[in-house]
């Protein structure tokens, strides 16, 4: 780290948490198999022309180059009821990652988690580097709004759902 910032990455990590996130599970079929990436970083609205949305993935991860070679990748927007399917998909045994999940494959092999309120269809835009990681850019080719409900959000590394406010 530099010299020049006075707090450390521990800080640096606890103060990220602070800001509350949505929740999405990055998935794709690739030579047959299922991939998966959680992701609190996933964004949407950066471009409207072309239709773009974006995440941030750990340069050190080994699921990432596959779901990149993935002919098209699914992004479902996780509720508020996900919080234990969230925690088996990111789980370190990757091989049970989607077992009793009942998740749907495309033709194109784009993967959409169950009751996702919002999906997305989309192929790799581009990528960059950032820092120990990396921004993915995400070009949108087709979407299904299934439902309203409360989203997941990761908040203070724990999830949690959002409730409205009354002014």
């Amino acid at each position: 780290m530099s010299s020049t910032m006075s707090f450390n990455q521990k800080e640096l990590r606890e103060a990220f948490s602070h800001f509350p996130s949505g929740v999405a599970a990055i998935a794709a079929l690739h030579e047959g198999q299922r991939h998966v990436i959680v992701a609190s970083s996933f964004s949407v609205g950066v471009s409207l022309d072309p239709p773009l949305a974006a995440f941030f993935v750990q340069r050190g991860s080994s699921t990432w180059p596959l779901l990149a070679q993935a002919q098209r990748i699914g992004v479902s927007v996780l509720n508020a009821e996900h919080s234990l399917i969230c925690r088996q998909l990111a789980s370190a045994d990757k091989a049970a990652r989607f077992e009793g999940i009942g998740e749907h494959t495309t033709e194109h092999g784009a993967i959409r988690i169950p009751d996702a309120p919002v999906w997305f269809d989309c192929t790799v835009h581009d990528v960059h580097p950032a820092g120990d990681h990396l921004a993915v850019q995400l070009r949108i080719h087709d979407l299904h709004i299934q439902q309203q409900s409360a989203p997941l959000v990761f908040h203070q590394s724990r999830f949690t759902s959002l409730s409205p406010c009354h002014a």
